[in-house]
């Protein structure tokens, strides 16, 4: 057993359409019978989707040698996308979204759903509330001021403690969100940023309900070589995702490994969110990254390496991360649900290596290939 300011010291370094013509008047439609209508155009359910490389190709076709580029979008850019098609690509990802002129590759796009103006709080009680970001990205400030010191982005999907909430002088609401990232080392301690509160969300205390709680013999499997993860009740699969999990990085000319490591675990760490960071190390390499909100984690070595959602890319089934297994957002989230220790909605560190609980298995099979 590990307490909380240790393992946040050490697993904080770690991880890290075509349009019909109108006709010219009533007398020129032709008569069809009702039975032998036309059939209406298929809907095609569009939705934003944020560019997550520094720029992606929007292409007017799916053939290699017929295609054009129509445009690029830089990153953080927003293209509406709708539907899945094979395409050119990688032996582990063909998949490509339709836009509303042509197609983009899926790998360096985060689908989202479109903003809906939140239900705001100004009071969030002694403990605070969950949020989530709804826009595909927002400002956060030293203080809660639009003119304050910048801090970060907080992406789509991310998930913060926000503790408490202020009202300025023009009426709008800002939420105070924790953040517990520190290194002693780098004179980083836990702080807070301002965000204002129209872009996130509450996060209700029902989606922190544990999923299926009275199932025997939960347990999950996570193959490197094919790289999915699989939970299991017994024998019985209730969820099978691709994954992305550690691979090589180059550190000051040195390639450093950072391959998640085989054995048989256990979900010995759960945290809502989780801001993690590259070693100054790695700062200026290909290696660094400095990510907040990270969410929905379920940790399962005293090292940091954890089944986490993902927010920075779209591309699974291959190795690309620092140890940690990336799944996608909604995945993760099930995991957190699913696996035990229950983890309550007022918990930001719920343990599973206490005498006590009976944490979910979690079992890593090598990639042999490797």
């Amino acid at each position: 057993m590990v307490d909380r300011r240790t393992f946040l010291k050490i697993a904080g370094a770690t991880l890290a359409g075509t349009t019909l013509a109108q006709p010219l008047s009533a007398l020129a439609k032709p008569y069809v019978p009702p039975e032998e209508a036309p059939p209406k155009p298929p809907f095609i359910d569009f939705k934003p989707g944020r560019v997550l490389a520094s720029s992606v190709g929007v292409y007017d076709s799916l053939g290699v040698k017929q295609r054009r580029l129509l445009r690029t979008v830089r990153r953080d850019g927003i293209i509406s996308v709708a539907g899945e098609f094979e395409g050119p690509g990688t032996a582990h990802n063909r998949i490509w979204y339709q836009t509303r002129d042509g197609f983009v590759y899926s790998a360096w796009i985060q689908k989202m759903e479109p903003y809906r103006t939140p239900k705001v709080y100004t009071d969030l009680g002694d403990w605070g509330m969950w949020v989530e970001v709804i826009a595909p990205y927002v400002r956060t400030f030293a203080e809660p001021s639009w003119q304050a010191k910048f801090d970060y982005l907080y992406y789509y999907g991310t998930v913060y403690h926000a503790t408490t909430a202020f009202v300025d002088a023009q009426g709008e609401v800002w939420y105070d969100t924790y953040d517990e990232y520190a290194d002693k080392e780098a004179n980083i301690a836990p702080t807070h940023h301002w965000v204002s509160a129209k872009y996130l969300r509450r996060i209700d205390e029902s989606e922190f309900e544990p999923i299926n709680p009275r199932a025997r013999d939960k347990h999950i499997v996570i193959d490197l070589k094919a790289q999915t993860l699989t939970c299991l009740e017994g024998t019985r699969e209730v969820l099978t995702s691709q994954i992305a999990s550690g691979a090589a990085f180059t550190i000051n000319d040195q390639v450093v490994d950072f391959s998640t490591p085989g054995g048989e675990f256990k979900a010995i760490l759960k945290m809502p969110s989780r801001h993690m960071r590259g070693t100054e190390e790695e700062r200026n390499t290909d290696a660094y990254f400095d990510l907040p909100g990270v969410p929905w984690n379920t940790f399962f070595t005293y090292e940091g390496i954890a089944i986490h959602g993902t927010y920075w890319h779209n591309d699974y089934g291959v190795p690309r991360s620092h140890g940690c297994v990336n799944v996608p957002i909604e995945v993760a989230k099930f995991v957190y649900r699913w696996t035990q220790p229950v983890a309550p909605y007022d918990n930001d560190f719920v343990q599973g290596d206490l005498p006590d609980v009976q944490a979910t298995q979690i079992i890593v099979t090598p990639n042999t290939a490797a």
